[in-house]
């Protein structure tokens, strides 16, 4: 039988490479002739660079820029390899996760006032004078609530208050912003084509925005979301008067905290599904036809699980060539409807991983051991079935 195994990190604990590893042992160790091909995904997120460095047989790299409360860290980004759609030209892939992400910051220090974005745009910066002609940029798991203003600035942007004044960095300045200012943007930063990789398809500001939606997860109290949407809405006021791009109805211009409306409005960027992107790339249609059985799995297989996850891209993708998908997950929290949505999308079974009750922290720590035996349990399954099956 053949398996073909392809999971996203599950979070905090394990990335992709390691849990397709995990999933593999598991699977010979149930049934030892499988055939197996692993396939490490992101959505877009955390580990959106090792998976598409992986596939491609590219590079990764590590620059020294700043994390979102502006301290020295390093972050890390990559090239693709050849075996790409892009070819000869020159692709790097970033997460603004790597060098902005909230996981950067201890909770106690979180601040989603001054946070900002601007270590990401110093990864782009890096990447650009490494030689990128391209980059894919994946906004995910954000610190900041600034629009992306921090990553402009990071490639020569300047934004001004009414006295021409450069603003503080992050998101609780916006609503001082009086003018955009490019006569220092970098000329590469400002052509060079950025495709957005993104799970997430909210629009800039309001009900359904970046500030009211995803502030909050980031320590901002009530008046905080408030003055953080006001201030985003300024943002794309400034920007629509610098441009003429009305950038705040955008579906995904509010992904990473607003990073998408700055991106879409102030460089050369186009959006994609995350999932839909990294699939092409990693050609996951010739794997899925390859494939008996897909197995896939996140840390979490909850509400959000069937709306541009990794699990739902995979198994969608694989139901169109006939394949079943199973999806394994460290916590497995879905209600009925939810259960529903992801039966229609081709997941024929979910499992959780954890064995038995435990700390949270020993769970993390026991993720390769548990994904390794619950993989184990499902091959020997449908081993002790096939052979059933062949023998009636």
């Amino acid at each position: 039988m053949r398996y073909l195994l392809a999971p996203d990190s599950f979070k905090e604990a394990v990335d992709a490479v390691a849990v397709a590893k995990a999933m593999r042992r598991g699977v010979l160790a149930g049934d030892g002739a499988a055939e197996t091909r692993m396939l490490s995904l992101s959505d877009g997120g955390e580990g959106l660079a090792l998976a598409l460095v992986s596939a491609t047989h590219g590079m990764l790299r590590h620059a020294r820029v700043h994390d979102a409360l502006g301290y020295p860290i390093e972050a890390q980004y990559g090239f693709l390899g050849h075996d790409n759609p892009f070819g000869n030209v020159r692709t790097a892939v970033i997460e603004l996760a790597s060098a902005s992400g909230i996981e950067r910051i201890p909770k106690a220090r979180r601040d989603p006032m001054s946070a900002s974005s601007f270590g990401t745009g110093e990864l782009i910066m890096a990447a650009i004078n490494a030689g990128a002609q391209r980059i894919i940029l994946g906004l995910g798991g954000s610190a900041s609530t600034d629009g992306g203003a921090g990553i402009a600035t990071a490639c020569g942007y300047r934004f001004l208050d009414k006295h021409g004044k450069p603003l503080e960095q992050g998101g609780g300045s916006l609503s001082q912003l009086h003018a955009i200012d490019a006569g220092h943007l970098n000329s590469t930063a400002a052509s060079i084509p950025i495709v957005i990789a993104s799970d997430v398809t909210n629009p800039l500001t309001g009900l359904h925005g970046a500030a009211r939606v995803f502030a909050p997860q980031k320590g901002a109290n009530a008046m905080q979301v408030d003055k953080l949407d006001s201030g985003l809405a300024q943002f794309s006021a400034c920007i629509a008067s610098f441009n003429g791009k009305d950038v705040r109805g955008i579906a995904g211009a509010g992904a990473a905290g607003g990073s998408g409306a700055g991106l879409l409005g102030l460089f050369n960027a186009t959006i994609q599904s995350g999932i839909a992107l990294v699939l092409d790339l990693v050609n996951g249609r010739e794997a899925c036809q390859w494939a008996d059985l897909v197995i896939t799995g996140e840390g979490s297989i909850d509400a959000q699980t069937p709306y541009g996850k990794v699990p739902s891209g995979i198994a969608k993708l694989a139901q169109t060539e006939g394949k079943p998908c199973i999806a394994i997950g460290g916590r497995i929290k879905l209600d009925t409807d939810d259960r529903k949505r992801l039966r229609d999308q081709g997941i024929v079974a979910t499992f959780g991983i954890t064995p038995g009750p435990a700390d949270f922290e020993s769970l993390l720590a026991t993720t390769e051991e548990n994904v390794e035996t619950t993989c184990a349990s499902i091959a020997s399954l449908l081993k002790t079935h096939l052979c059933g099956a062949s023998g009636a």
